[in-house]
């Protein structure tokens, strides 16, 4: 759902761009960022950062159109981070980045290069500890043909909700249908930056438990990753296109999720209804 020139206009007016406080970024410098991006040791050699076999040290998601302003860093400790950005500012040549206590400084050196910069209190200066590349440009967001509400009500990545869907067929029947440890669930991934996804996993407790030998009281569906190539709303019905996430040449599905009147919601095409859960991040 590739669209251009007059097309993109009538989009962008439709969805919107997220305007989020705190974002001082020119929209030139915020597309610049978006992205995937890959980093290493600043005296290391960066030539294959982007390579299938990187010896990157971090990883680092950054978006823009659709949220405002969102990162997730990943630098291999438990110090993982995903979170709205609370502030984004540019001085001076250095790109200053916030999520909540946590603090990223960056300065562009190319088109697809950037260095993090941290304070030396014994050179009372600035250097350059990390080199990073953009290994990943911005999906294009404009196969998602969703408004900011719509994305709230199903992005497992959009920050707010952080919606995910568990099987009726395993959910408790009253009460909290969202407190289960043993339980699967749908998740969808349509913020990007780098990909649109579709997810059914089973939880921590549930695949241990099969892990261990067990077998669960219900048959369950396989556990799946597809790729999103278009989602919009047709007739009250959220429509999307969904291809098997490991073959790219895989034919082109589609698959509709509708809200019944009990509150649940449905995909005709696999016979299942789900409850809508929130606190995706949380609880994955």
């Amino acid at each position: 759902m590739r669209v251009l020139g007059a097309a993109i206009l009538a989009f962008v007016s439709t969805v919107g761009v997220a305007n989020a406080e705190g974002i001082n970024l020119t929209p030139e410098l915020q597309s610049k960022l978006e992205g995937v991006w890959k980093g290493i040791d600043a005296a290391s050699d960066a030539s294959k950062l982007c390579s299938a076999h990187s010896l990157a040290r971090s990883t680092m998601s950054l978006e823009f159109m659709r949220t405002g302003g969102t990162i997730f860093f990943d630098d291999g400790t438990d110090a993982t981070t995903r979170a709205p950005l609370t502030g984004a500012d540019e001085a001076n040549g250095i790109v200053t980045l916030t999520a909540g206590n946590q603090v990223w400084r960056f300065r562009v050196t190319g088109a697809t290069t950037m260095n993090s910069v941290r304070s030396s209190a014994s050179l009372g200066a600035d250097i350059d500890d990390m080199v990073y590349k953009r290994c990943q440009v911005p999906a294009d967001r404009n196969a998602i043909a969703l408004d900011e509400a719509q994305l709230k009500l199903l992005a497992a990545d959009m920050p707010g909700d952080e919606a995910f869907f568990i099987d009726t067929r395993i959910a408790p029947k009253t009460g909290d249908r969202c407190k289960v440890d043993e339980t699967q669930y749908l998740f969808f991934a349509l913020i990007g930056p780098s990909e649109f996804r579709l997810s059914r996993w089973n939880s921590f407790s549930l695949a241990e438990k099969i892990e261990g030998g067990k077998k669960p009281k219900l048959p369950l569906d396989s556990v799946a990753d597809w790729t999103i190539t278009g989602a919009r709303v047709d007739g009250g019905k959220y429509v999307f296109q969904i291809k098997d996430y490991e073959k790219p040449k895989a034919a082109v599905k589609t698959i509709h999720l509708e809200a019944k009147a009990n509150g649940e919601y449905s995909i005709p095409e696999w016979k299942r209804t789900y409850v809508r859960c929130t606190g995706f991040q949380s609880r994955s």
